[in-house]
């Protein structure tokens, strides 16, 4: 008994849901101009918003990418911290290089590291092979272990040797940019000789394609590599110009912070600082950096989705707008249906489908519209050749059909209400 009635209610709902459907349906085709520039509102509504989530997932997830290639286990001491220094960027631009002395002090006693690298770094530097040159190019001069904490493979030939390091031999290792500038594909660049400020070096090896970020300069693709004892005899190192880094990568990630607190140990002592001094080095790590873009991400979606709202805000006022004219237009037939025995129910449920319906429309224009213009993007990207990739989330999809849904059912609440307490009697007579 009980499920018989059951059963019979819910076909009455379903059979009622479909009246209403069917008229709001009617009632949008028989104004499609209208229709149309209404849902235009909405269009832009969800795509503006859609698009500032793509946006900000793309350059999200291309960061994310790159700084992955840092090595969660990876520790970079320098002058600089990864942070803003703006106001205390005389501070840190008075503070010591990292040199040789700390490197040496941490290759002697640092414990549970599995790689210690020194790097001497100068940026800009113009190099030749035989009547082509390439400017801007970034000298590395660095110790064996430079392999072991950078992230890389060889394309071709081999890494420095701790021979050719620790005697400072002429020899290099190019970056994959820097090896298609020079030689053409059917040119093999080990054993070839370029010039680095007015000397020979030997090419002992090419560096596969990375197009990663490097936070202290170019990609490593457009890196020269030479041993750090060579680089000190071609280039004068106390200038300002050449920088410094210490690379340390410790056994295992849950290793990272004992490592960290006994490089800031052996670091002071060696630089003879008192208990009441602060560090005059930094200790850098990919999960600072990341903790950093994850703020700058957050604070770039509240501010895109709030001036997104705005333009949705204009729509769902549009939504509003029209169907009290609608509503107005159909005050006779809304009699009608009342003296005939429809319900409040049914007209409120009637009305609110068609605005739902106007923006669940609008919304899927606009995610359309989504893809067509992440599409385009992603063809520039590419002619461009720029590492990114258009990241569209479904959950941003989602997102923007519920917002839609959301704005038709607010914006046609109160004109759907009005129309259920209009009086069959005197909505016949209007």
């Amino acid at each position: 008994m009980f499920r018989s009635v059951y059963i019979c209610g819910v076909r009455k709902i379903i059979f009622f849901f479909y009246e209403a459907l069917k008229l709001s349906w009617g009632a949008i085709r028989s104004h499609r101009l209208r229709t149309f520039l209404t849902m235009l509102g909405i269009s832009i509504g969800i795509f503006s918003i859609t698009m500032i989530f793509t946006l900000v997932n793309t350059l999200q997830y291309s960061v994310t990418l790159n700084l992955s290639s840092l090595g969660s286990t990876i520790l970079y001491i320098h002058n600089w911290p990864w942070r803003d220094v703006s106001e205390d960027w005389f501070k840190y631009f008075n503070r010591p290089k990292v040199s040789l002395l700390d490197y040496e002090k941490l290759k002697n006693e640092l414990k549970n590291a599995s790689a210690i690298n020194f790097s001497y770094i100068k940026n800009g530097s113009t190099i030749k092979y035989l009547k082509k040159t390439a400017e801007g190019v970034q000298i590395v001069g660095c110790t064996r272990d430079f392999v072991f904490v950078n992230n890389f493979e060889i394309a071709k030939g081999r890494f420095l040797s701790e021979f050719e390091i620790l005697g400072a031999r002429k020899c290099c290792v190019l970056g994959n940019q820097v090896a298609r500038n020079f030689f053409a594909n059917n040119i093999d660049p080990v054993g070839q000789e370029i010039i680095i400020q007015g000397k020979k070096f030997k090419v002992v090896g090419v560096i596969a394609p990375q197009g990663d970020m490097n936070i202290f300069g170019p990609s490593i693709d457009f890196q020269v590599i030479i041993p750090y004892t060579t680089f000190a005899n071609t280039f004068d190192v106390t200038k300002r110009t050449v920088d410094r880094l210490i690379t340390v990568k410790a056994e295992s990630p849950d290793k990272i912070y004992e490592v960290e607190n006994q490089i800031i140990g052996l670091l002071r002592a060696k630089r003879g600082l008192k208990p009441f001094q602060e560090d005059n080095f930094s200790i850098n790590k990919q999960e600072a950096l990341m903790n950093q873009f994850d703020q700058i991400f957050g604070a770039l979606n509240v501010g895109g989705t709030i001036i997104s709202l705005f333009s949705l805000l204009v729509g769902g006022f549009g939504i509003a707008n029209i169907m009290f004219v609608s509503v107005k237009e159909r005050t006779v037939e809304i009699g009608i249906q009342k003296a005939l025995g429809s319900t409040r129910i049914f007209i409120l449920q009637q009305f609110l489908l068609e605005a739902i319906i106007l923006c669940l429309i609008g919304g899927l224009i606009g995610i359309f519209f989504l893809f067509i213009v992440s599409g385009i993007l992603q063809g520039l990207i590419y002619w461009a050749e720029l590492k990114f990739v258009m990241t569209i989330k479904w959950n941003d999809i989602i997102l923007g059909i519920a917002l839609s849904m959301m704005i038709g059912l607010i914006s046609g609440f109160l004109p759907a209400y009005t129309a259920s307490k209009l009086d069959p009697v005197e909505a016949m007579r209007s």
